[in-house]
């Protein structure tokens, strides 16, 4: 039964993927077909320049479209948003006391992102170690709660449409799709305490929640946390 089980979530997984590479395919084809070759010349020029300008500001170390996050060790910055799912504000001082994982992706336009949510909601694994589970998103608030109603979720979900928050935590355009306005596809933990004690991006739309698990306990296999841009 349990072998069963396996086979059964390994199955999803592989169709969750391969819905997402569906995804990405389409919208690239998209881009293509309303892109002329003036407009990709333009984006070209325009990319050009944004790199002579880094380089010529020491500020090369940044792609394009992702902010400098913070460091491990250190405290995550101070924030305010509504909880969609309540209707209550989150902060980072209302999160003391736990350790929380901080889960970021481009939401609502991205359904394995809200699957995500839901299947870690669904295995407990996090909630079994201790760690709550929060998760932030671009989107407008409206639309979020009603994905929030759609796909299930109970655990705190925040809407960021200013970018502000997720700019101070350096995840726009980290992970996922690289969109640069948008939350990518990362994670990270931060301790009772506020401070960050690991943080990993994937370039995949979904992650396994053993998978997220094992790749967050890694972490202390050598002592050393992954860090920002792995």
């Amino acid at each position: 039964m349990a072998h069963r089980h396996e086979q059964k979530e390994a199955a999803r997984e592989a169709r969750l993927q391969a819905e997402v590479e569906a995804q990405r395919v389409a919208r690239r084809q998209k881009l293509i077909r309303h892109s002329g070759l003036g407009a990709v010349a333009a984006i070209a020029a325009v990319l050009v320049v944004l790199a002579i300008t880094l380089a010529g500001s020491g500020g090369g170390a940044a792609a394009a479209g992702q902010t400098a996050g913070p460091a491990l060790g250190a405290t995550a910055p101070a924030f305010t948003a509504t909880d969609v799912v309540t209707g209550k504000p989150v902060t980072l001082a209302s999160l003391h006391g736990r350790e929380t994982m901080m889960f970021f992706s481009e939401g609502v336009g991205c359904q394995s992102c809200m699957v995500q949510i839901g299947d870690l909601q669904k295995a407990g694994d996090l909630h079994k170690a201790g760690i709550q589970l929060v998760s932030v998103t671009t989107d407008q608030p409206t639309d979020l709660k009603a994905a929030a109603s759609q796909y299930g979720i109970t655990t705190p979900l925040l809407a960021d449409p200013s970018t502000h928050m997720s700019a101070a935590y350096g995840m726009l355009g980290h992970g996922g799709m690289q969109h640069p306005t948008q939350d990518g596809h990362a994670f990270m933990l931060l301790g009772a305490d506020g401070k960050i004690l690991w943080h990993k991006a994937y370039q995949e739309m979904y992650v396994s929640p053993n998978q997220l698990i094992a790749d967050m306990n890694a972490r202390t296999a050598d002592g050393t946390p992954t860090g920002m841009g792995s």
